[in-house]
């Protein structure tokens, strides 16, 4: 009996050991790795979060570790399983390990977590963006996409916002991953010229400059554009269009002959001869066509394009005929003579000069004939053939002479200068420009004075001679602007482009021809826009509006280019 006692007391004692063991305490589990950024800003604030479990389900406390000498309080009590978030805010920069750590309730602990390795780092902006990209040329009203790529030199993500040069700023686009590229449409609702550029900006609100420029040329609508018609297999085209009584333009061209072009854009007649017809025609109010050729001889055609008569000048005839008002037609030529024909094609009288002439001549109110010479002068006649003065330059002159309403004669030189001569010979002043000027002078309404030269300027001068403005495009300039009722001045360029211009000097718009535009431009009575170019065409573009009214406001003075001082627009 006892032996059964004690065999049941053994038993009951086994069972409380055993309960008392199965009711022991166990530490929690170690803690998941935090979860924050790797990459931190000095004195910035960062958030890290980890998930604590207790075996037992017993709530913890949880612990983190920011170095090794840097340990934070208890934290909690949390529930086993709960997500745990802290802020830290680092205030030297370098690498760091963060772990956590818990303990329960009966201060078990599980130990350290492994490591997040953070970087911390001063706080920087995004790179600066360089240029953006996208089309160079576009037009009015049509939408076009520009395209940046941002950086951060912490790998930040980034986002980006396009200034599209017209006062409109973009909105930031998304924020993406440093590297990535943003891509943006704009349209513009004028032409001109414009700066697309861009601005980078962090997460942090951080921003970078704008960036350097991206260019792009807007163009006014399609509807600029009116037809052009090939005149020249050659791809050499300098004749300047001259415009007749019914709105035909006639132009010469480099194959060997002279063209009359309707209106509309559809040939009318084509007239041969044996040579280059470089110079530029001129139309009598009778609707006569006269023009000079390099077969050496001065032509007259009826408006039908058939043949009046022909006279000879000795040699090639690269200077346009300019038309008195009795209808004396003077020419020069390489002979280097100045010719003086008769209506009906005999010869009147002829000027000796010392070097060939290529300057086309211009015919003052008082009958003066200016024209210039490769010997280095301006010359004077008067209409009976004598000579009255000539002005001597530094180099020889190509350019054609433009006379203001108070009988200034302005005329270029290969000295790269501009001359402004009284009528009785004394200088008013001269302008030096940056090369030799070709180019013909014209007379605004306001009294400027527009050139072209070989340093690919256009200059704006007031009438004293004292700068107004200048415009650099891509080519020389060697022929006449010509300026609009509305104050516009067209002009073409070796770059290919016909310009024009508002009277301050900014841009309006430019075409681009498919060759070098060489030849002045011309200005119908319907506000037509007029020129050829080197890839032989002549181009009719609509414009604003017509002539304009001042005493010499295009090469050779009016649309039919007459080269008269007060002649008929």
């Amino acid at each position: 009996m006892k032996d059964q006692t004690r065999l049941i007391a053994a038993g009951i004692l086994a069972a409380i050991i055993t309960g008392l063991s199965c009711q022991r305490n166990r530490a929690p589990e170690v803690p998941a790795i935090p979860s924050g950024p790797t990459l931190c800003h000095r004195d910035s604030t960062c958030v890290f979060t980890t998930t604590a479990s207790d075996p037992d389900g017993d709530s913890v406390l949880v612990r983190f570790q920011w170095t090794e000498a840097w340990t934070s309080n208890w934290l909690g009590r949390f529930a086993s399983g709960a997500t745990v978030a802290v802020t830290h805010v680092w205030y030297d920069t370098g690498t760091f390990s963060v772990r956590a750590e818990a303990k329960d309730v009966g201060e078990r602990g599980s130990g350290w977590s492994d490591p997040l390795i953070v970087r911390v780092v001063r706080r920087r902006p995004p790179s600066k963006p360089g240029a953006p990209t996208g089309p160079t040329v576009g037009r009015q009203d049509s939408t076009y996409t520009f395209t940046a790529a941002a950086f951060h030199p912490d790998s930040i993500k980034v986002a980006v916002r396009f200034a599209w040069g017209d006062g409109d700023t973009s909105e930031w686009g998304a924020f993406r991953p440093s590297g990535d590229s943003t891509r943006m449409s704009h349209a513009w609702a004028a032409p001109g010229i414009c700066s697309v550029r861009v601005q980078v900006k962090d997460s942090n609100e951080l921003k970078t400059d704008w960036s350097a420029p991206s260019r792009i040329e807007v163009l006014p609508p399609d509807t600029l554009y009116r037809w052009r018609i090939r005149l020249d297999t050659t791809n050499a085209q300098n004749s300047s269009p001259a415009i007749g009584p019914d709105g035909t333009i006639y132009v010469g061209s480099s194959d060997s002959s002279l063209c009359a072009v309707n209106p509309d854009g559809s040939f009318k007649w084509r007239y041969p001869v044996a040579g280059a017809v470089m110079s530029s025609p001129a139309v009598g109010t009778d609707g006569t066509v006269y023009f000079g050729c390099d077969d050496s001889r001065l032509y007259a055609l009826s408006p039908d394009g058939s043949l009046k008569w022909r006279h000879a000048v000795g040699g090639a005839c690269r200077s346009s005929p300019a038309i008195a008002a009795d209808g004396t037609i003077y020419v020069g030529s390489n002979s280097r003579y100045l010719y003086a024909v008769n209506p009906n094609g005999t010869h009147r009288w002829a000027f000796l000069t010392g070097g060939a002439i290529r300057s086309s001549p211009a015919v003052a109110a008082d009958g003066t004939i200016y024209f210039g010479s490769l010997d280095n002068c301006l010359h004077a006649i008067n209409p009976d053939g004598s000579a009255a003065w000539c002005c001597t330059t530094g180099a020889g002159i190509h350019s054609s002479p433009a006379i203001g309403p108070d009988g200034t004669v302005y005329f270029g030189s290969d000295d790269k200068h501009l001359y402004a001569v009284n009528p009785d010979s004394t200088p008013r002043w001269n302008y030096l420009a940056g090369e030799r000027v070709r180019s013909s002078p014209v007379v605004a309404p306001d009294g400027s004075i527009y050139f072209g030269s070989d340093d690919r300027r256009l200059y704006a001068l007031y009438s004293d001679g004292t700068p107004k403005w200048s415009f650099v495009t891509g080519g020389n300039l060697n022929d006449a602007p010509a300026v609009a009722s509305d104050g516009t001045v067209y002009f073409g360029s070796d770059d290919g482009w016909l310009y024009a211009l508002n009277p301050d000097g900014s841009l309006r718009w430019r075409y681009r021809a498919g060759g070098a535009v060489e030849s002045s431009p011309a200005i119908g009575s319907d506000g037509t826009v007029y020129f050829t170019s080197n890839d032989g065409y002549l181009y009719a573009l609509k414009s604003a509006g017509t002539l304009a009214d001042s005493s010499w406001p295009k090469f050779h003075r009016d649309a039919a280019n007459t080269g008269r001082a007060g002649g008929r627009r």
